[in-house]
């Protein structure tokens, strides 16, 4: 969310509040004490009232306007607009909350942003608005990162694990595994604060039998938080190989486009190239790599640099290998680097038209369990 240290929050803040481009509709948003007053100097309704008038959660026609400073002329119409109005406590950020729904592009959207500053709001910082949301009391922390996790969903199955951390079911977990623990400790003091009386709830047998069960709990949220994160960052899979082995063609089949360029010339792909696809509901992000060899040449050597960085990083290696062909030095290097980076790997056999010469049982022997 930034550095908010030292930014008041007592300030009325504005911000363009959806992406900058060309569109039907775009949205400025204005959240503090002040925000009614800000709108008012800005917004014309058709009836002539003013937006400190509205009741919460009425939605008005009128015009963004430029007051001019001499008093004869006309104010200047900046845009045609819906201003929706939404009071403290019940919005987003439980403040005042103004919203200006305009025509998206660039002119509009900025000059209804610099009317809002100049009128005395000040410009928000990155997620400050999820801030103060979280401040306020609205939502929690974990809520607070799901806000973000929306925005970045890529798929489905990542929208709904996103939806239910909005909807505070972890965090509602997290507090029912406090609450027993509370418990757990209130009984074990009272044990010893009444130590003559007979309390069965304390005996050390069952609370180790409480203590295991909420073991188990905490692990298997842990487990569910791990699958959490590949549904929100994906699965970074890595394309990997020696020179020419069809590591471009296998990027090109999975996202059933020419995304990679495809010669027979070795070392055609001298930079890594990434794209997202969607298998079973998971977004996994492909990188088709530089082959992996011995170079003198000043940019495949960068680009072997960065395949290797990628590799290191990957949760899991695609490793494509020829059929027609030993395996060589290469594959050796590259076998072992996964292997030493103890990564997941699946191998890909490709050319397999061609007269076998590769030898499978030695591939496993060398990659050591981390073979699919």
């Amino acid at each position: 969310m930034g550095d908010m240290g030292n930014i008041g929050l007592d300030d009325t803040i504005a911000a363009i509040s959806t992406p900058i481009g060309e569109g039907g509709i775009g949205i400025v948003r204005l959240s503090g004490r002040d925000s009614l007053k800000f709108a008012d100097k800005i917004f014309m309704s058709k009836d002539g009232k003013k937006p400190s008038g509205f009741r919460t959660y009425t939605v008005h026609y009128g015009h963004i306007v430029e007051k001019s400073k001499g008093k004869s002329q006309k104010a200047k119409v900046i845009d045609e607009v819906i201003l929706t109005v939404m009071r403290a406590p019940r919005s987003y950020t439980k403040e005042d909350v103004v919203e200006i729904n305009c025509h998206s592009g660039i002119a509009p959207l900025k000059k209804i942003l610099d009317l809002c500053l100049i009128n005395g709001a000040r410009l928000a910082e990155p997620g400050e608005f999820t801030k103060r949301a979280f401040l306020n009391g609205r939502i929690d922390i974990l809520q607070a990162e799901a806000v973000l996790d929306i925005i970045k969903a890529k798929t489905e199955l990542s929208l709904r694990s996103a939806l239910n951390n909005l909807e505070g079911l972890f965090s509602k977990k997290i507090n029912e595994i406090r609450e027993k623990l509370i418990d757990i400790y209130a009984r074990m003091e009272a044990s010893i604060d009444f130590s003559e009386e007979d309390l069965r709830g304390v005996r050390k047998e069952n609370i180790f039998k409480k203590l295991k069960m909420i073991k188990n709990e905490v692990e298997k949220l842990v487990s569910d938080s791990n699958q959490g994160r590949i549904l929100r960052q994906g699965i970074k899979t890595v394309i990997c190989g020696s020179p020419n082995v069809g590591k471009s063609s296998l990027m090109n089949a999975i996202l059933k486009e020419s995304r990679s360029i495809v010669t027979p010339i070795p070392g055609t792909t001298r930079d890594t190239i990434e794209e997202i696809v969607n298998i079973n509901g998971i977004p996994v992000m492909l990188v088709d790599t530089a082959g992996i060899t011995d170079t003198d040449h000043l940019v495949e050597k960068e680009g072997i640099r960065r395949s290797r960085i990628y590799l290191e990083n990957a949760d899991l290696v695609l490793l494509v290998l020829d059929w027609s062909r030993r395996l060589n030095k290469d594959d050796l290097a590259i076998i072992k680097k996964i292997r030493d980076n103890n990564k997941e790997a699946v191998v890909a056999i490709n050319k397999t038209d061609l007269k076998k010469k590769l030898d499978i049982k030695k591939i496993k022997g060398e990659i050591r369990g981390h073979i699919t």
